[in-house]
């Protein structure tokens, strides 16, 4: 993390680092934010985890991650990266950005570093062949906001500074 955190925006290394809040907490955040959040049976596809359908600003999370704290923080927090994304260009409009782009528009960092700063998130969590496999057949752009998702997913601390700083009410 100490890595990642030097390669950060000026704007993130300078917030301090805090606890997660609690998941009741974020969600409420979220909906104040106006995310509909709904905890469901099934979320999209049969055996999806959970969902955000950027543009509705819809987040589902499956009920059957209650009894698996770990995983469910896990795909929340995979979920609220593309809240962040969506956040990047306003979640009143219809389009979203990626981190990377973010990132490059903050100026601080290069295409090397922000590419670096994922891949070493990846490498951590050691999912790197397996979101490479899952995500080869997709859009560069969908790509891009997977990779990003399943690279800090497991940071939520990161995620979270991420969602207090990109998103406003």
């Amino acid at each position: 993390m100490a890595l990642a955190a030097l390669l950060m925006p000026a704007g993130l290394r300078a917030a301090p680092a805090a606890e997660p809040m609690p998941e009741p907490e974020l969600l409420e955040r979220l909906r104040g934010l106006g995310v509909q959040v709904e905890l469901r049976a099934q979320c999209g596809a049969p055996g999806q985890l959970a969902v955000y359908n950027m543009g509705a600003n819809w987040l589902c999370l499956n009920q059957g991650l209650s009894r698996r704290p770990a995983e469910r923080s896990r795909v929340l927090h995979h979920e609220l990266v593309h809240v962040v994304q969506d956040c990047l260009d306003g979640l009143e409009s219809p389009t979203s950005s990626t981190l990377a782009e973010g990132f490059r528009r903050d100026g601080s960092l290069s295409r090397d570093q922000i590419n670096g700063f994922f891949l070493r998130y990846l490498q951590q969590q050691n999912n790197l062949q397996h979101v490479v496999a899952s995500t080869a057949l997709l859009p560069q752009e969908s790509r891009q906001r997977e990779i990003e998702a399943y690279a800090l997913q497991g940071d939520p601390a990161l995620v979270q500074r991420l969602l207090l700083l990109t998103c406003r009410p």
